[in-house]
């Protein structure tokens, strides 16, 4: 019990953190630019801000307990046809995720705003780049090398996986975020294992959130057909995916 308390009060703890330095920037930007439309312009930069600020605090607190944010074998090689078995499950988590949240917002209408904020994304390159590429980077660093890191080293692996995952989807304060990114936690923490390296479940996050926030949108509101053809596509891609990681990196579930 007392080491479950500890865990819950770490993650807690980080989410503490990052709330109030994120009310901090978002505050300071607010009284630079005033305008609640300028304001809602810049959103993802200062998310991006805060994200860098949390990080670099993460880092001296795991100093005073004698551990490095990261180290060299953080990012170690993956193999080529490693990314692309990864890029490929990406691409069919990211549609069976945009099925599912059709399906979600019919319950939860509400969940339209946030899917108009990711899409306001694409009149900028640069929050593009920050929300496509910058942010899972940060991501994965948090959730999967420290938290999920911190819980492998306590719990079972059944548990830690579980684990990260629900803070992963708590992080992202709303319901239907909440249960797909639970979801996508579970993935990315396997594929962290697989690939015993941060850049496969990087680059799974990466090609998730570039299909999700911008390709598939734009293909299915081409034409009914492309919608039938992107389906099918993510489909096979999740199932050829899943066949060759689990037969590539079988072993990795039983250290």
């Amino acid at each position: 019990m007392k080491k479950f308390l500890k865990s819950l009060g770490i993650c807690v703890g980080l989410f503490v953190i990052s709330s109030l330095i994120g009310g901090i920037v978002s505050l300071i930007f607010a009284t630079f630019l005033g305008n609640s439309n300028e304001f809602s312009k810049y959103l993802y930069v200062m998310i991006f801000i805060s994200d860098i600020l949390t990080l670099i605090l993460v880092h001296f607190i795991l100093l005073n307990y004698d551990k490095k944010l990261l180290s060299k074998t953080t990012f170690k090689k993956i193999q080529a046809n490693e990314a692309i078995n990864i890029s490929l499950l990406g691409v069919g988590i990211s549609v069976v995720v945009s099925i599912l949240t059709v399906i979600l917002q019919i319950f939860i209408p509400s969940y339209t705003n946030v899917q108009d904020q990711l899409m306001s994304t694409h009149s900028s390159v640069f929050q593009l780049v920050i929300v496509i590429l910058l942010i899972p980077i940060y991501e994965e660093i948090l959730f999967r090398y420290v938290i999920f890191g911190y819980l492998k080293e306590n719990y079972n692996t059944v548990c830690a996986v579980i684990g990260q995952a629900l803070v992963f989807g708590f992080f992202h304060l709303n319901i239907v975020q909440g249960i797909y990114t639970f979801l996508l936690g579970i993935a990315l923490a396997l594929v962290y294992m697989y690939s015993e390296s941060l850049v496969g479940s990087i680059i799974l996050h990466i090609v998730f959130n570039l299909f999700g926030i911008l390709i598939i949108p734009t293909l299915a509101a081409s034409s009914p057909v492309m919608q039938y053809i992107v389906i099918i596509f993510g489909i096979v891609s999740l199932v050829i995916s899943i066949l060759k990681i689990l037969k590539k990196y079988e072993y990795a579930l039983y250290k």
